[in-house]
């Protein structure tokens, strides 16, 4: 455990950062937990940026991203089911807090077909050596290991020096990191089939020194010099918008 020992718990504050702290599944009302290989997920944070990646019983490869208030976290993730392959997309939200053991835990709460549930984490020590993702299930054309430059948007006037967005992709998800112009720095994680992008993100923005969170629908295409280009229309915090990236080479 990252904390050796917290006695008593309700007495102590949570941790102001979870960065690279992991988690295991322990209890979901919305299936049976598996107690030989429960989902683990390993948790990073800058800021009030979050992102991560999960992976066991029935999820092969997962990744998310969201933003922490208090001791409040909310994700959006993507992640492919073992069974079937299907790639799925949602939203959950978690509360940091000790449990009566003195473990550190994410209370969470989601939506599953419709309805409320419940699932709990607790913290569990780091993972030597996670799963090495096979690459031949990258998808086809292939993103994974791509660049893109932000070439014009509806958002901001793009600089002489504008915004990349380096991405990784294996198994249909998709997930990637970002900088430059305007973003300090940024995660985004999402679906990739049929030449649509269905994605989630978080950055922060140096002009306000916030951290804003936002989902975009994205369609890849090819221009004349065989580049791949994306058109993105994306809500960032609300405010809808559309803007357009080329591959760089």
């Amino acid at each position: 455990m990252s904390d050796a020992s917290v006695a008593p718990a309700e007495a102590q504050p949570v941790p102001e950062s979870i960065n690279d702290r992991e988690f295991v599944l322990v209890s979901s009302s919305g299936s049976a937990v598996s107690t030989e290989s429960p989902t683990r997920f390993r948790y990073h944070q800058d800021g009030h940026m979050i992102w991560g990646q999960y992976y066991g019983d029935t999820v092969s490869v997962g990744r998310f991203v969201g933003r922490r208030s208090g001791n409040v976290v909310s994700i959006s993730f993507a992640h492919r089911l073992v069974s079937g392959g299907e790639v799925v997309l949602g939203h959950a939200e978690s509360t940091i807090q000790w449990n009566a053991e003195g473990t550190l835990e994410l209370y969470e709460t989601f939506d599953k077909d419709g309805q409320p549930q419940v699932s709990i984490c607790v913290e569990a020590d780091r993972c030597a050596a996670w799963p090495e993702l096979d690459p031949a299930l990258r998808t086809q054309p292939q993103l994974d290991g791509t660049t893109f430059i932000l070439e014009e948007s509806s958002a901001s006037t793009v600089a002489a020096e504008p915004t990349r967005f380096e991405f990784s992709e294996n198994s249909g998800v998709l997930w990637g990191f970002y900088y430059g112009d305007t973003v300090t720095s940024g995660h985004c994680v999402g679906r990739y089939r049929d030449g649509v992008l269905d994605e989630f993100f978080v950055h922060h923005v140096i002009a306000s020194d916030a951290t804003l969170l936002g989902d975009s629908s994205t369609t890849l295409g090819s221009r004349a010099d065989g580049r791949f280009e994306l058109v993105e229309e994306f809500v960032l915090d609300g405010v809808p918008g559309k803007s357009v990236c080329v591959q760089a080479v």
